[in-house]
């Protein structure tokens, strides 16, 4: 009897692991991407990069909110922050709310285009 309590604990335990372990994956990636979209958003106004962390936000099933997501731009700089709150199923049937928060500050880059270019002479 005592090995099948054992067991169980330790099925609890590894399902509550998992479960945490797929949302900060999640965070994770979402994190990367914003961190690209801000590093390559050269051109693009604070308005169009917030648009851009929504979509990415909403392709990821991630909840976050527009009023949690700020962007600001300053120089060759790009500030993206973003918060939001994510239930994670602990044990069976057990939900635990868990925050998450995105800061993210890459230096600009602005990819010239080919017209611009001049030939080396």
């Amino acid at each position: 009897m005592g090995t099948i309590i054992k067991w169980g604990m330790a099925a609890l335990i590894v399902h509550g692991a998992l479960r945490a372990s797929e949302a900060y994956w999640t965070y994770y990636a979402f994190r990367d991407a914003v961190q690209a979209t801000a590093q390559f958003a050269g051109a693009m106004s604070e308005h169009d990069v917030h648009a851009l962390v929504m979509e990415i936000a909403a392709d990821m099933d991630i909840p976050v909110q527009p009023e949690q997501v700020t962007v600001r731009k300053g120089g060759n700089h790009t500030i993206v922050e973003a918060s939001y709150v994510d239930r994670i199923e602990i044990l069976p049937t057990y939900f635990r709310p868990w925050g998450f928060e995105v800061n993210v500050d890459a230096l600009t880059v602005v990819i010239p285009k080919a017209q611009d270019l001049t030939p080396a002479q």
